[in-house]
């Protein structure tokens, strides 16, 4: 037993044995409390702590008021309280510390030896309340307390080092309040006088040169001077080793050296720096007690290194990990504490972080949230207050960039003008901000035109430049951003100096980019697409040459955004086709395409995916036409069954068949079903706490399931589940009949045809684009201006609303001379070969699955012929197929599953559903609609069980649905222009004032599962089968697709808007051909398709304009 635990051992003896009025009662107790009180500070223990205080308050309480000794017993239990705070952070306990303290001082004379240490005491608690409130009141009393003790105390007294460090750090605080120079500067004198007074073998050493370390770093970042930076390097190094491992301030000190380390790799970019700041942050973690106050800032700190790291190498585990620990450290801290604004806008950045690399605009949102928060609680006068602003001015720019809401954009630079306004002009991340307006500005004038913007941004940039110095890593970040504005600036003027300068600066700052940073593949992009404007001016080889090797060298960069890479793949190919160096361009389109599923993430939202597919369109089509122009054949159709209908797959994914693997496998296929639940789960919840509970369960249950999907794969049998088939798996689903996928881009036009036999390609050169007439352009390629709606009224079809978007929007079905072009120029070619495989004695039509790319994804190949006027005439594709679409030759798989399995239900009899709207709400009524009921019913009433809704809402529809084999709608159908998820049927539901349209959207529907004897569904109404929304055509995404997705084999949709009567005559001869073939049962593929194309023709008999037949397409098995 050593000295301190013997006498510990004699005061617990003596107390109990003291009698209660025993004069030296008291002394004997404040023993007793100040010896569990030193033990507690040795081992942390709260039960010593909480033992002395109940010795050490009836010590006080038992003490007369003019005792001599009570300032001495009111001193040391404010100690003990203030130690409690300082654990439990119950601002009970240092009101209660700060109320004893300040009583001691009171009643303790001016001369006394003691007043000094007392004040100091008290200085140390309401600096405590200032940090905890933020009242600048309680800073200004700290300081006057502090400055008290020192001039009191004398200058050999042990104390004074202590006294002067304490004033020191009080007076540093007030400079990181007010940002004033003379405050920080007093800090820095107190701080090295009390280390240089203090013994090398004291204690308390290693706290007072990491207190130091702590000015000197706060004026480097003030100054940039990196005397200051090293010298607290130093001072940090010093404190470490120093420092007891088992000392509680030993994780302080190592905080503060990871800290200063951070900021010479921010200086420098040397990795060593930030790898010893990641180690020193980890450990200080891992020192810090859970319960213990620091613990949030030691966490608050890696989080901050790890995502730094995760910049620098793109590592997705680093950033996740820096976000776990950024929460946590949010969620220990409590409302009022003055470091929550930091920690919170610290964490949206990290939020921010990951929204670029996933597209998850969750994230996004979740990010600018916390940045607000932490604005709203910063006091206007805060320093710090200009880093909130400028971190939530980011946010909201990214928020604009996604959305285009120019709200966005105007607050965004106003909290950009702020933080830089309040920045103090010799402040080091001044530049930051600066160079952040100016991207705002340019955005805002890439906006509305407006020179003014474009000025006042290059101004911005320049001064940001030049006061970043020459050795700072932010100073590439600048010069990139001024070489941005000044080519902006050529764009407008037209000016080759501004041209040869944007290129001088982007050479620079890729020059002084790391080769190993993340950023450095968009600064190469940013100086190819100058080379490139310089090429077009000058027509130099060289620069032409140069742009390229920029474009190739960033897309190779493994630690960039995949998006990033993406862009520059799609630049580098334009140039590689261009000079026609065909197998370097489909190399790069083929290793292009492996990004798409890090750039359209399976877990995201729906919105978020097409995003994300917006910003890749095309790049599936393009890659094909250069696989083809090579002679890979089979590559090209790979690339179009992994690079397109991507979100349609994955939503087909979710619903994967899991009967074999639940019978080989039932605890891999429970466990991957529960976990696929959770992934693909639809969340409406509007509460944000439970809604970002929900998402983060999402986000890790989708983690989880591609760990399980690794272990199902490496199970016999399974090693391909749920993988990208092959080219001879593609081929085994044209058994029943060919699939021929046509492609059309700038490059070329061909169309591939898949069949059990070979997979071959043909070139339709009379099919480009350039080269269609243009009324087909207009009318039958996938975008129509408003004004083609003028030409025709189609009842069933309702315009989404238009306003303030550029998207344009089809026209009316194009007449015989287009469809005769598209006859001679593609399909008549495609079924001439098709036709050499068939076998000659066979007398049965081919079925074929039309399935077209890009611009001719909406065509209608089953619409092409000759001549419509003869009915004779046989040189069309009616007359000589039985024509299907597919999004996909997986979407085609799955349908044949959902045909499978209604096959095998146990239901004898067909049942019918049908729903009916005659009339919409603020839309025209429908007459056709009960006459369409009326003929269904006639043609099916006496082998079919039939249920009519009239004027239903949606969720009465889709809870009904599963139980039909058919279910047909007859209403207004509306295709969406900007969003296809939302493209829907018009139905009703109840409103405040009488009906309201009640909308059957593309993601409800799909969000459906109704898997089982669904076996067709039957849209009599407009654009159902179409995507009309720019870019996302080869999404497929639209109301027909969406009913495959929800488990329907066979889909009867409408690539355009029908007429009315067309529609009822169509419907009542599909019904009619679908019965007298004696298929109202589920076991027959073929009868459905034909049954359209029966239909069709007979109405082609009564009237051959094709606007008239040809609108409804057979989508599915």
């Amino acid at each position: 037993m050593d000295d301190k635990e013997a006498a510990m051992s004699e005061a617990e003896l003596a107390v109990p044995t003291t009698p209660e009025d025993y004069p030296d009662r008291e002394e004997r107790l404040n023993n007793l409390g100040i010896a569990l009180s030193g033990r507690y500070k040795r081992m942390r223990n709260m039960h010593d702590l909480e033992a002395a205080i109940s010795k050490a308050e009836p010590a006080v309480s038992t003490t007369p008021n003019d005792h001599p000794d009570r300032a001495t017993l009111l001193n040391i239990l404010g100690n003990m309280l203030s130690d409690q705070y300082n654990r439990t952070r119950n601002m009970h306990d240092l009101e209660a510390a700060i109320s004893k303290a300040e009583l001691a001082v009171s009643t303790t004379p001016e001369d006394h030896q003691y007043r000094a240490g007392r004040l100091s005491n008290l200085r140390n608690m309401l600096s405590d309340r200032y940090n905890r409130t933020g009242n600048i009141h309680f800073l200004e009393a700290a300081i006057s307390k502090a400055e008290l003790a020192v001039s009191t105390t004398p200058e050999d007294h042990p104390h004074r080092a202590e006294r002067l460090s304490n004033l020191g750090t009080i007076l540093s605080a007030r400079y990181n309040r007010t940002g004033n120079m003379h405050d920080l500067e007093a800090a820095i004198s107190k701080a090295e006088l009390a280390v240089s007074t203090t013994p090398e073998d004291h204690p308390d050493r290693a706290g007072r040169l990491c207190n130091l370390g702590f000015m000197l770093s706060d004026r480097y970042n003030r100054t940039g001077n990196m005397h200051d930076l090293e010298a607290a390097i130093s001072k940090a190094e010093l404190a470490v080793s120093t420092s007891p491992e088992d000392h509680p301030d030993r994780a302080a000190c190592l905080n503060n050296l990871g800290n200063r380390l951070l900021d010479r790799y921010n200086r420098t970019g040397n990795m060593h720096d930030l790898e010893a700041a990641i180690s020193k942050a980890e450990l200080a973690v891992s020192t810090t007690p859970k319960d213990h106050p620091n613990r949030a800032a030691c966490l608050y700190n890696l989080g901050n290194r790890l995502s730094d790291r995760y910049k620098r190498t793109g590592n997705m585990h680093d950033l996740e990990e820096a976000i776990s620990k950024e929460e946590l450290a949010v969620s220990t801290t409590p409302e009022d504490h003055p470091h929550r604004a930091r920690w919170l806008s610290s964490l949206g950045n990290r939020l921010s972080d990951r929204y670029k690399q996933t597209g998850n605009v969750h994230d996004l949102e979740a990010a600018i949230s916390k940045a607000e928060l932490a604005v709203s609680i910063t006091p206007e006068g805060h320093p710090n207050r200009a880093v909130w602003l400028h971190n939530l001015g980011n946010m909201l720019l990214d928020r604009y960039n996604r959305t285009g809401n120019v709200y966005d954009l105007e607050a965004a630079i106003s909290k950009a003008e702020l933080a830089a306004s309040i920045s103090p002009e010799d402040h080091l991340n001044r530049a930051r901000r600066l160079n952040n307006l100016g991207i705002m500005l340019s955005d805002r004038y890439k906006r509305t035109g407006n020179i003014h913007d474009l000025e006042a941004a290059i101004s911005k940039a320049e001064l940001a430049v030049s006061t970043t110095p020459e050795d700072h890593p932010d100073r590439a970040a600048c010069l990139n951003n001024l070489g941005n504005r000044l080519s902006d600036r050529y764009n407008r003027t037209g000016n080759m100096h501004d041209l040869e300068a944007a290129i001088s600066k982007a050479e620079l700052a890729v020059s002084t980019t790391p080769e190993d940073h993340p950023d450095r593949a968009g600064r190469l992009n940013n100086i190819g697409i100058k080379l490139s404007n310089r090429y077009h001016q000058t027509k130099n080889v060289y620069d032409l040459m140069a742009a390229l090797m920029s474009f190739i060298t960033s897309f190779n960069f493994p630690n960039a955004l995949p998006l990033t890479r993406m862009r520059n793949a799609r630049n580098a190919m334009r140039i590689l086709v261009s000079i026609e160096l065909w197998d370097e361009a489909s190399s790069l389109a083929q290793e292009a395409i492996k990004l798409l599923p890090s750039v359209c993430g399976r877990y995201l939202s729906r919105d978020d995916q097409q995003y994300a597919i917006l910003q890749i369109s095309g790049l599936a089509a393009d890659a094909c036409s250069l696989s083809i122009k090579v002679g890979h054949v089979h590559q090209a159709l790979q690339q179009l069954e992994f690079g397109r209908g991507i979100i349609l797959g994955y939503l087909m994914d979710s619903r994967s068949d899991l009967t074999w693997l639940k019978k080989d496998y039932p605890g891999l296929a429970n466990g991957y079903d529960a976990l696929r639940f959770k992934a693909y789960a639809h969340i409406e919840e509007e509460q944000p706490v439970l809604r970002e509970k929900l998402l983060n369960e999402r986000r890790e249950a989708g983690s989880r399931l591609e760990d399980c999907l690794n272990r199902i794969r490496q199970e016999q049998g399974y090693e391909r589940f749920l993988l990208e088939p092959t080219v001879h798996e593609l081929q085994q689903y044209a058994n029943e009949g060919p699939i021929v996928i046509v492609n059309v881009t700038d490059i070329r036009c061909d169309a591939i045809i898949v069949s059990t036999a070979e997979v071959q390609a043909i070139a339709l050169p009379e099919m480009n684009s350039c080269q269609a007439p243009s009324s087909f352009q207009e009318r039958l390629g996938r975008y129509r201006t408003i004004d083609d709606r003028n030409l025709k009224k189609y009842e069933r079809d309702i315009e989404a609303d238009t306003e303030g978007n550029d998207y344009i929007k089809f026209g009316a079905i194009a007449g015989f001379e287009h469809m005769s072009w598209l006859w001679s120029s593609c399909v008549e070619p495609i079924l001439k070969e098709v036709k050499k495989s068939q076998a000659s004695d066979s007398h049965e039509l081919l079925r074929v699955w039309w399935i077209g790319t890009g611009i001719a994804s909406s065509f209608p190949f089953h619409a092409a012929g000759k001549d419509f006027e003869n009915a004779q005439d046989s040189e069309n594709t009616l007359s000589q197929i039985i024509p299907s679409y597919t999004p996909t030759i997986k979407a085609l798989s799955y349908a044949r599953s959902c045909a499978s399995r209604a096959a095998k239900t146990n239901s004898s009899e067909t049942s019918i559903l049908v729903v009916t709207m005659p009339s919409t709400p603020e839309h025209s009524s429908l007459p056709g609609v009960e006459e369409e009921k009326l003929a269904i019913q006639r043609i099916t009433t006496d082998i079919c069980k039939i249920k009519a809704l009239k004027s239903p809402t949606a969720e009465h529809v889709l809870n009904d649905m599963s139980e039909f084999d058919i279910v047909h709608f007859a209403c207004h159908g509306c295709a969406d222009l900007k969003d296809p998820s939302n493209s829907h049927l018009m139905l009703q539901k109840s409103g405040p004032s009488g009906p309201v349209i009640d909308k059957l959207t593309v993601s409800d529907i799909s969000n459906k599962n109704t898997l089982g004897r669904t076996w067709i569904a039957y849209l009599s109404a407009c654009s159902t089968a179409g995507v009309e929304a720019t870019g996302l055509a080869d999404e497929c995404l639209h109301i027909a697709s969406a009913f495959q997705v929800a488990g329907f084999a066979h889909v009867i949709g409408s690539l355009r808007p029908a007429e009315d009567d067309r529609c009822v005559r169509l419907a009542e001869l599909f019904y009619r051909s679908l019965t007298k073939t004696g298929t109202t049962t589920r076991h027959s593929n073929r009868a459905v398709a034909e049954a359209l194309r029966n239909a069709m023709l007979d109405i082609r008999s009564e009237s051959p304009d094709p606007r008239l037949w040809a609108p409804f397409i057979h989508s599915g098995a």
